[in-house]
């Protein structure tokens, strides 16, 4: 089997839909010998920010000189980064070998009724890989929710990570704030300690704080009035926090609370025997970078990638963009089982104008109807059957000045990434 048709009969499990429960993937995981029980974990939920979580921890850990694994979701430019260590993606020949020898396990589980999905299938992948690998720890982003997801079979982890908790998903996880939390505080564990966002939804630190409480996690929430930020721009912030100040790659007042939670698990680290520090911690901050998340590609004219999908995360978008005082240009794709108008409305008072791009995925709104929704908030929207021909027309009328941000899916982004990469001008 060779990386190519891995890669296919991998696709060709999401026939199976997302099915949430743990007994298919452990029955898979059983068969190959429990990889998830012989590693260490940083286990990581929430709606927004669990993959800044993922490189900020990870990066941290690596900077102290540990082999750290990451596994992540979705892709932008390349299904590989799912499955990373120290940075480095999977080869194309492990993914194949491991393809190849899990494929008839799961044929067999399927004679005895038993379907995995594609979920479950690269997450025991992703288990055995970092077993083989001999990772020192595991950054362990959840797939969806937290209770029932296949990333919840590892045994107590040495920490979890809980980002901020809103509405999303809700047809699946439930359509109130504390049954979501519900959901992804299903992840806490006996004796695994948990730090939550900054900023968490009082309602959902509350069920949190009570899961942990029952099942024996001691759960912080750092205080976000302790953090000060100084500056913020499109490539970064300062801030301070108990007298030492601070500087992160990544855009966002939120992303600096990513990092408070990072320097909360310093000490929860230091007990588990890894020797972080601070100074590890400042360089990870630093230096951390990853597609999607406010990518700059172009800096005259202005353009940026950001996979926001839901009214948290475009609501965290917009704050970047209130910092940027300039003409701009919106160019969209959405899932239609996102809060499409709520993203809409939030993006409006940024721009006149959006042009509607097609997603490659089969719960994409069309451009025509991402348009309809569109009009009663924007002067100008215009649809285009390609992302290529939307980008191309956006950028024919960008002036130097002006910003173009491309926003609404990580299913658009790296397909974005991809062909502004032959539109924008080099060396800009």
């Amino acid at each position: 089997m060779n990386y190519e048709q891995a890669l296919d009969y991998i696709h060709s499990l999401s026939r199976h839909g997302w099915v949430l429960g743990l007994n298919r993937v452990s029955r898979l995981l059983a068969r190959v010998g429990n990889p998830q029980n012989r590693g260490k974990f940083l286990h990581i939920a929430g709606t927004n920010g669990k993959g800044s979580l993922v490189q900020l921890s990870g990066n941290l850990l690596m900077q102290a000189g540990y082999k750290v694994g990451k596994y992540t979701s979705p892709y932008v430019l390349e299904f590989r980064e799912r499955f990373t260590v120290n940075d480095q993606m999977i080869s194309e020949s492990d993914l194949a070998a491991w393809t190849a020898r899990l494929k008839p396990m799961v044929d067999k589980l399927e004679q005895e009724g038993v379907f995995i999905t594609e979920f479950e299938f690269i997450t025991v992948l992703a288990f055995c890989w970092f077993a083989q690998m001999g990772c020192d720890i595991v950054c362990l982003e959840v797939g969806l929710g937290g209770r029932f997801d296949a990333t919840n079979v590892i045994p107590s982890p040495v920490a979890c990570l809980m980002a901020s908790i809103s509405l999303d998903h809700t047809a699946i996880l439930g359509d109130t704030v504390e049954q979501i939390a519900t959901e992804k505080g299903g992840i806490l564990k006996p004796g695994a300690p948990a730090v939550l966002y900054p900023e968490m939804n009082p309602e959902a630190a509350r069920v949190l704080e009570t899961i942990g409480s029952q099942v024996g996690a001691k759960v912080f929430r750092p205080d976000p009035a302790a953090l000060t930020v100084l500056e913020e721009t499109p490539f970064g912030s300062r801030f301070t926090l108990e007298g030492k100040e601070y500087t992160i790659s990544l855009a966002g007042r939120h992303q600096c609370f990513h990092a408070q939670m990072v320097l909360a698990l310093l000490p929860i680290l230091q007990q588990a025997g890894f020797g972080v520090t601070r100074q590890h911690a400042a360089k990870a901050f630093a230096h951390t970078h990853f597609p999607g998340r406010f990518q700059v590609l172009c800096r005259r004219p202005f353009v940026v990638v950001d996979g926001a999908h839901n009214p948290e995360g475009v609501a965290g978008l917009k704050e970047i963009l209130s910092h940027i005082p300039c003409p701009k240009k919106i160019a969209a794709g959405m899932l239609g089982d996102k809060a499409v108008e709520e993203n809409l409305k939030l993006l409006a008072g940024q721009s006149d104008t959006l042009f509607c791009l097609p997603v490659d995925n089969p719960r994409a709104l069309s451009p025509k109807e991402l348009a309809a929704l569109a009009r009663p908030y924007f002067a100008r929207v215009a649809c285009f059957e390609t992302v290529e021909q939307g980008l191309a027309a956006a950028l024919e009328e960008l002036d130097p000045e002006e910003m173009l941000l491309v926003c609404g899916s990580f299913f658009l982004a790296g397909e974005a990434v991809a062909a502004l990469g032959s539109l924008l001008p080099e060396g800009k």
